[in-house]
């Protein structure tokens, strides 16, 4: 009986069903209206599916949303990286050793030549105060303080260079650090000297991105600036030795009376830059002793006594882990050294570097990865050039060569060698990036960019250093090379 039910149920179920249909495609009966999104039987437009279009990697598409392969080259970047340590561990074993580094310092703890010279710049930059407080004080000496300036100035860059080319005892890395030091001070106290005589010939010129100097250099009172965070001080109160060696200290190449300055110094962020500046720094010597350092050992032959293809081979074994030290050191430098040294002083500006890895030529990766340099370059060399009638381009080159010379010296002679290949990659860059910039540009201009940093500068860097050990036939442990 349930069964019989259930199969009458289940006729009137599927004739209702039936029913249901039959009326769905009845035509004397009203349809619904369709929708604009369904398709018409009656419209053949409607029904095609093929439209005029391009490929999305095509340059006319207007597609650039390419995250998933950028995604993609990071994964791949990551695992070529790892493979590349796994096989350098397989091969050398671990090289790092942080106990030997340690004890260069606790052999000999009185022989660092290059801290004795560093402590000395302090006596050089000293007479500058003195001597604008001459000037200052004698009209009509400009002569005399000129020969004053430039005697201190020549100083500031021969004594170092004489020293850390004589000396034995001291290292390339001492070296190196002591002409930095030595350089640094020198270029601050051109600019110290340059804006007092603005000031002292009532002349003072504006400096970008900072208020306008005051004009009248007889004004001895001090007034509250526009946030009312400091005093401000006015020329002559501004000759002091407080004064000078805070501009020493802080991050910056170019002087003004008064720099911005924060209310406080926040001890947190101190204490994360600390820490990054610990612990870059010592990757950066563990990745040295490990990637590196087996690199130049395979090879103990000048450079130019390697055959082109093994050259070629050794360059590109040395581009990317040469290229990938750089960028730590730029992290490392411009953001936690230099922002902690300026939290240390409440210095207030702290654009250190610029978008460079956008830069869509080397011209403009120059003027955006190394602001500090920029700026004094810009202030003290290429607007006057240009304010004295030179065009822009005598002025850019002028630029170069003034950077090819200081790269050189702070690398030759700590190495006590001249090869001058830094020199004459910087100067071949103007005309290069402009013949680039005209070739190609925009992304093309960028990939450009990126070629050159890989086999541009950190490249030199490494071959000096190949061919230091090869003249002086370093058989002990490379890691003595960094050290005091």
């Amino acid at each position: 009986m349930e069964s019989f039910l259930f199969i009458g149920f289940g006729i009137k179920m599927s004739g209702k069903r039936k029913k249901k249909i039959n009326i769905s495609i009845n035509p004397e009966m009203p349809q619904p209206e369709m929708n604009d999104t369904e398709v018409r039987q009656d419209d053949p437009e409607r029904l095609s599916c093929h439209v005029l279009c391009e490929s999305l990697l095509s340059y006319g598409s207007g597609f650039n949303n390419f995250q998933g392969i950028f995604n993609c080259s990071v994964v791949l970047l990551v695992l070529t990286h790892v493979h590349m340590s796994l096989e350098n561990f397989i091969r050398y074993g671990l090289l790092f050793d942080p106990v030997k580094i340690i004890s260069v310092f606790l052999k000999d703890p009185y022989k660092w030549p290059a801290v004795y010279l560093i402590a000395a710049s302090v006596l050089f930059a000293l007479p500058a105060v003195f001597i604008e407080r001459y000037l200052r004080k004698v009209r009509g000496s400009e002569s005399i303080g000129l020969v004053l300036q430039s005697v201190n100035l020549f100083l500031l860059v021969t004594f170092p260079a004489v020293m850390v080319y004589r000396m034995q005892a001291i290292t390339p890395a001492g070296g190196l650090l002591t002409m930095f030091v030595y350089i640094i001070i020198a270029l601050k106290l051109f600019s110290y000297y340059q804006v007092n005589r603005w000031y002292r010939e009532g002349t003072p010129r504006p400096v970008r991105g900072t208020s306008r100097m005051q004009a009248d250099p007889s004004v001895h009172q001090s007034r509250r600036n526009e946030r009312g965070q400091s005093k401000q001080i006015m020329y002559p109160m501004n000759l002091k030795v407080k004064d000078l060696y805070y501009f020493l200290l802080a991050p910056t190449l170019c002087y003004q009376l008064n720099f911005p300055r924060q209310k406080n110094c926040r001890q947190g962020y101190i204490i994360r830059r600390f820490i990054e500046m610990i612990f870059l720094f010592h990757l950066m010597l563990g990745l040295i002793q490990q990637w590196i350092v087996p690199n130049i050992h395979k090879s103990m032959k000048p450079i130019n006594e390697i055959e082109s293809t093994l050259l070629t081979e050794y360059i590109l074994k040395l581009a990317v882990p040469s290229h990938f030290i750089w960028l730590i050191f730029f992290y490392w430098y411009f953001h936690s050294c230099l922002n902690c040294l300026a939290e240390l002083l409440r210095f207030g500006d702290r654009q250190f570097y610029l978008d460079w890895w956008n830069a869509d030529s080397v011209l403009q990766f120059w003027s955006r990865w190394n602001i500090p340099a920029h700026k004094w370059l810009d202030r003290h060399v290429y607007r006057p050039l240009l304010h004295h009638g030179y065009d822009k381009w005598q002025a850019r080159m002028t630029v170069f060569l003034l950077s090819a010379c200081f790269y050189e010296y702070l690398i030759a002679i700590p190495l006590k060698m001249f090869r001058f290949w830094m020199f004459f990659a910087m100067a071949a860059q103007v005309p290069l990036a402009c013949l680039m910039k005209r070739l190609f540009g925009g992304n093309f201009g960028n990939i450009f960019m990126w070629i050159s940093l890989v086999l541009g500068p950190p490249l030199m860097m490494l071959l000096y250093f190949h061919d230091y050990y090869i003249q002086h036939h370093r058989k002990d442990s490379s890691w003595r090379l960094f050290f005091f």
